[in-house]
């Protein structure tokens, strides 16, 4: 056997690994293989066609899971990153999720997300070093 670390990420290798997990996961999931599982992306732009904020992340199991979600600096409290998440919803209620998760660290987002209706479901602490990572879930 051959183990390699490396930092450089070989995409084939990569792809690899994800078919592997996939195949695994619906060996035991099968009483869910009618759930709508499939990437989203929901990006926001200025009138001048530059991003200034989006959102990715997939529907899988009956719920809409936010990987990515990021509002530019200068645009926050616009409401901008409301929106992204209303559509988010929208197309999770269209997908018939009935949950929405995500993670966020402490010194990002937690209270933008309690005022939109997520509670938070877990807490890890010291991650990263002198912070916490929370974990969030809305019913809808």
């Amino acid at each position: 056997m051959n183990i390699k670390v490396t930092d450089i990420i070989d995409r084939e290798a990569y792809d690899r690994v994800v078919e592997l997990l996939v195949e695994y996961n619906l060996s035991k999931t099968q009483q869910l293989k009618n759930e709508i599982n499939k990437p989203i992306e929901i990006i926001a732009r200025n009138n001048n066609g530059e991003i200034v904020g989006g959102l990715y992340g997939r529907s899988i199991w009956g719920t809409l899971e936010i990987k990515t979600f990021v509002v530019k600096t200068e645009n926050r409290n616009d409401g901008i990153g409301r929106k992204l998440i209303l559509e988010a919803e929208k197309e999770a209620k269209t997908r018939n999720c009935r949950y929405i998760s995500l993670d966020t660290f402490s010194f990002q987002a937690p209270e933008f997300y309690e005022k939109l209706g997520f509670k938070k479901i877990g807490t890890e602490t010291d991650f990263p070093k002198g912070f916490e990572k929370y974990y969030y879930r809305k019913e809808i």
